[in-house]
């Protein structure tokens, strides 16, 4: 009995999004603004059961790291925002969680992606007994290159540098239509899942 009301109530809600394809209406409001303080509840519960009370009863109360107290004032800190006089506290807190996050992602995230890309445009443009794959290294090449030219600002563009800038930016044309075509693939298969939902498991016209 359980299982069929939320199918019910889950297909009502799924339609009543949907219902945005004609025209925005107080059923979308209302399905909006449900979905929305749902997934913040849940983000809270599962921070609160995932973090914040795993910090307190074992770091805290029973290892005694003391050294938690530092992020937990200073994520109490964002709350201050609330309190006029000393709304100003909150930006210290995001302030200090921008820099470590920016230091964090420049010194062990984006080093190594970024010389993994560079690394990976070294690629031999004749594979012996494979045609393929050569003409894909070659193409890989020469669009990383003249990529490249579409950005030599300090040089006037003319002769070679003009049509390879020109070429690198048909080359960012073709990359940014594939990177549009993705997410449209992957929202096209969203849908599908929600249609395979309304039509198998609540109007059981297919097998779901």
């Amino acid at each position: 009995m359980l299982d069929t009301i939320g199918i019910w109530v889950a297909a009502g809600l799924t339609l009543a999004l949907y219902s945005f394809l004609w025209k925005e209406n107080p059923v979308y409001r209302v399905a909006e603004h449900l979905y929305v303080g749902m997934a913040a509840g849940y983000g809270v519960v599962t921070t609160i059961d995932a973090y914040v009370r795993p910090t307190l009863k074992n770091d805290l109360m029973r290892d005694h790291k003391f050294i938690v107290l530092i992020p937990i004032i200073l994520g109490l800190l964002i709350y201050t925002r609330y309190i006029r006089s000393i709304a100003y506290l909150a930006r210290w807190a995001m302030a200090f969680w921008l820099g470590v996050g920016a230091g964090m992602v420049l010194t062990r995230d984006f080093r190594p992606y970024f010389i993994v890309q560079i690394t990976s445009t070294f690629k031999p443009l004749w594979v012996p007994g494979k045609i393929g794959v050569s003409i894909n290294n070659i193409l890989l090449v020469v669009g990383v290159i003249t990529t490249l030219m579409y950005f030599f600002f300090t040089v006037k563009r003319v002769g070679v540098i003009d049509y390879g800038a020109r070429f690198g930016r048909w080359v960012m044309m073709v990359a940014f239509g594939a990177a549009f075509g993705n997410t449209v693939m992957a929202r096209v298969s969203l849908f599908l899942g929600r249609m395979q939902f309304l039509l198998g498991d609540w109007l059981h016209l297919i097998k779901s």
